[in-house]
């Protein structure tokens, strides 16, 4: 890892930042390189710090064979949130990812997912096929069957027992990805650097507030709601295109038994789809083994260009 990030800065290269408005939200997105389009949901819900800026140390190189786009969703990083508690919905989450392709244009894309990006991509592909050409769903508890040996949210929960009151700090923005880690190496400065910025962002606090005032219990039955149309609808027809999951063998918040059931469900009535499991990483496949993840990704989605 120590040769990936001395040749790969991880940052976002400014020039390649751009914001749309969708529907009256302002929408930050990262888009480089040419070729087939690949898609980027980052995981989390309203109120995480989870954004594109995740994505950072493998986005050189996916723009090298894609036309890749990084969206941060709704109510995370530097897009407009909900309108109010009420609106802290996984319909919400939906209609914006998908007003947000047709705004920029993008249909037959390879969508990847990660955590709980994975279920919205998936969600994606069955209500709009024409946006996808293949679903990557990358180390998704919320996207995986649910496994009372493995409840989800339980790490999580933890995070947010230990995380000291007050203003955000580089210390307690930072405990969420080291936790996750197999190596804390890809945790770097400079990501640290940008969770925090976000952290102290007015539309971070706002979207807090909103998960506070009753917007979180609203949120995870429609999550809750969704997972089980989704995993309904691959049980009945699978989905609707090529699909890849892939996922850390050391992932500390979706266990990679998860793994295995969802591929069963998946490869069930889905003609086309593979299970990949990355040894020696945790929930972020795409920094601690950035050039598998990215070898991985080209070799299940160009061979269908």
């Amino acid at each position: 890892m120590t040769q990936l990030l001395s040749r790969i800065h991880d940052r976002l290269d400014p020039a390649n930042i751009h914001f749309i408005d969708v529907a009256g939200v302002p929408t930050r997105y990262y888009r480089a390189g040419a070729g087939e389009p690949l898609v980027l949901f980052h995981g989390g819900q309203f109120a995480s710090l989870y954004s594109l800026d995740s994505w950072s140390l493998a986005l050189p190189a996916l723009a090298e064979r894609f036309d890749v786009v990084a969206i941060d969703k709704l109510g995370q990083g530097y897009t407009g949130n909900p309108k109010g508690p009420e609106d802290c919905t996984f319909d919400a989450l939906l209609d914006h990812a998908i007003a947000t392709l047709d705004a920029l244009g993008i249909t037959g894309a390879h969508l990847a997912g990660h955590s709980r990006g994975a279920l919205l991509v998936a969600a994606i592909a069955l209500a709009r096929p024409d946006l996808a050409k293949s679903v990557v769903a990358v180390s998704t508890n919320t996207l995986a069957p649910d496994d009372p040996a493995f409840p989800g949210g339980q790490f999580y929960a933890d995070i947010d027992r230990r995380t000291p009151p007050g203003p955000p700090t580089r210390e307690s923005v930072r405990m969420e990805p080291d936790a996750q880690a197999y190596s804390q190496e890809q945790v770097t400065d400079d990501f640290v650097g940008r969770l925090l910025e976000i952290a102290n962002t007015p539309g971070f606090a706002a979207a807090k507030a909103m998960m506070d005032d009753g917007g979180r219990e609203i949120w995870m039955d429609s999550l809750a709601a969704h997972k089980a149309r989704v995993l309904s609808a691959i049980d009945a027809t699978g989905l609707p295109c090529p699909t890849l999951i892939t996922w850390g063998a050391n992932d500390k918040s979706a266990f990679l038994p998860l793994a295995y059931q969802l591929f069963d469900r998946v490869r069930a009535r889905t003609p086309v789809a593979s299970l990949h499991v990355v040894n020696h990483s945790g929930h972020y496949i795409y920094r601690e083994q950035t050039a598998e993840f990215v070898a991985t990704l080209e070799a299940f989605c160009l061979k269908r260009a």
